[in-house]
């Protein structure tokens, strides 16, 4: 008897999972509210873990950037160290999103609607990949709270222009974070973080206003990025998700930020949700034990969490 299995949520997870289980063991729908959301959106990093999946499926992007060094800055633009060696291959998201979407089965349903009781999905297995915001999460871990707020905003974007290689990487400074990293096709990703009491939703030309004070005496490359800030600019609340120590009860699983949505410094969320529906996609094409693929995913992510949480921290207080 086949095994209908709703997966909610289209993003990186999602469709990784939808691509890769078992179209003999399996009915698979994705569940999916904006799928114009895969249009939007800035840049991630992709190391060798997810990068082997997502070649084995076809759906690893060409042209990404793997910059040979990275660097990490004090505020104004002083050099502190210098890294070198193989880092992540950096992809715009839309373009990774493309690619996966393209890999998905043909047998898999898509349903454009948004799943605000999914408890109620007639289906066998419902598996959460619906993000930071996640529905799926309080199934599988009762009370557990929807989402946590930490005391940041973001600004990202992609700029034309390739970074000069003295300025790209990291710039630290007192509650102040930003960075600027090649990623292919003469093109520059961009970020910054500080803290703020603004509160969502955002005002992109207020958040632009207020981030251009708060790095008035950054270094040149993190203000002529700022003062170049267009309004395809995201601006965002960081947010994460609470410490689960179980991403699987009854019929519900979760993956991807839903199971551990984390701060960005590390350069994990990505990497650990492409692998996190891979893993899964093994254990349940082989009828293996979830409880093997939570003692191996729960260390591996919920240290990530923990240790992005703690990197932003040295980052701001950097004097």
């Amino acid at each position: 008897m086949t095994t209908r299995i709703a997966i909610v949520g289209g993003g990186i997870a999602g469709l990784t999972l939808a691509t890769l289980l078992d179209r003999q063991r399996f009915e698979v729908s994705v569940h999916e509210a904006q799928p114009e959301r895969a249009t939007t959106g800035s840049a991630l990093g992709l190391w060798g873990p997810a990068r082997r999946v997502l070649r084995r499926i076809g759906a690893l992007p060409d042209g990404g950037a793997q910059p040979a060094e990275g660097a990490l800055h004090r505020i104004d633009g002083r050099r502190v160290v210098t890294a070198r060696g193989a880092g992540p291959v950096m992809v715009d998201r839309p373009t990774l999103l493309a690619a996966l979407d393209a890999a998905v089965p043909t047998s898999v349903h898509r349903v454009s609607e948004e799943v605000t009781d999914p408890a109620s999905l007639d289906a066998d297995l419902v598996i959460g990949a619906d993000g930071v915001r996640s529905q799926v999460r309080g199934l599988v871990v009762p009370h557990a709270a929807a989402r946590v707020a930490t005391p940041y905003l973001a600004l990202r974007g992609i700029r034309s222009g390739t970074v000069p290689p003295g300025d790209a990487g990291e710039y630290w400074g007192r509650g102040l974070l930003a960075g600027l990293v090649p990623i292919g096709g003469g093109r520059t990703y961009w970020f910054t973080s500080h803290r703020s009491e603004l509160s969502e939703p955002l005002d992109l030309a207020v958040v632009l206003a207020e981030a251009r004070d708060r790095f008035a005496d950054a270094a040149p490359a993190i203000r002529r990025m700022l003062d170049g800030a267009g309004p395809d600019t995201l601006a965002t609340s960081l947010w994460v998700a609470p410490p689960l120590r179980s991403y699987a009860r009854g019929r519900y699983i979760v993956v991807g930020d839903a199971a551990h949505a984390m701060l960005p410094n590390l350069g994990r969320g990505a990497c650990s949700a492409v692998v996190d529906a891979a893993t899964l996609a093994g254990t349940l094409n082989t009828g293996g034990d979830l409880r093997r693929w939570q003692a191996r995913r729960i260390p591996a992510t919920q240290v990530a969490r923990v240790g992005s949480a703690a990197l932003m921290r040295i980052a701001l207080a950097i004097p």
